[in-house]
């Protein structure tokens, strides 16, 4: 039982970053990042009125409703039996010519079933990470910036904590390629090498 716990206790965090890699944009590794276009196109500049630069310019709300539902659906495809997964909080993306900024402070709540105990992982992304953009070609990159995001990840089995709580600062998947569709207020992001995708919803 204490193996399949174990397992079980990793998926669930392993799970869990993996899903707020998606969401954050641009940096650490070395320092860029991609993202693929619609197909709206762009003059190659950051900021503009049309194609994808200007699509994205704005402020957008991701929806963590969504990021907690894949999660659990991937999860339980895996073999899993999450019996619950909630985000409460919300993530932020503002970009104004050719600055971004990525603010968060959510917690996501996964609750699993493990042989009858009550397996559960709490999440929390807190900070800011800002840095520069443009698109080039069919990409959008990143460059000087600057990540700030700390994850807090803490364990319980059957009501008690299995383990201190742990904090690390944020992976956020620099120098994989995105994917991105941004149609007027809405806007699908999605790293190639990921099974999930965070849609952002335009709130300024």
């Amino acid at each position: 039982m204490r193996t399949r716990l174990a397992l079980a206790t990793g998926l669930a965090a392993v799970s869990l970053l993996a899903l707020a890699a998606c969401a954050a944009p641009g940096a650490g590794g070395d320092g860029s990042d991609g993202a693929g276009s619609d197909g709206s196109g762009s003059d190659g500049s950051s900021g503009v009125t049309g194609g994808l630069a200007g699509c994205i310019d704005g402020t957008w709300e991701a929806d963590t409703a969504d990021m907690a539902t894949q999660l659990q659906d991937s999860m339980n495809s895996s073999g899993g039996t999450i019996t619950s997964s909630t985000a409460d909080g919300g993530i932020t993306l503002d970009v104004v010519g050719d600055q971004m900024t990525y603010d968060a402070d959510v917690t996501f709540t996964i609750v699993a079933d493990s042989d009858g105990l009550e397996l559960q992982v709490v999440q929390s992304h807190v900070g800011t990470s800002t840095g520069r953009w443009q698109v080039e070609g069919d990409q959008v990159v990143f460059t000087d910036w600057e990540t700030g995001i700390t994850i807090t990840n803490t364990i319980s089995i059957a009501g008690e904590a299995a383990g201190d709580s742990t904090e690390m600062p944020a992976d956020d998947g620099s120098g994989v390629p995105m994917t991105v569709q941004c149609d007027g207020d809405t806007m699908v992001t999605q790293p190639e090498v990921s099974p999930f995708s965070t849609t952002w919803m335009r709130v300024g």
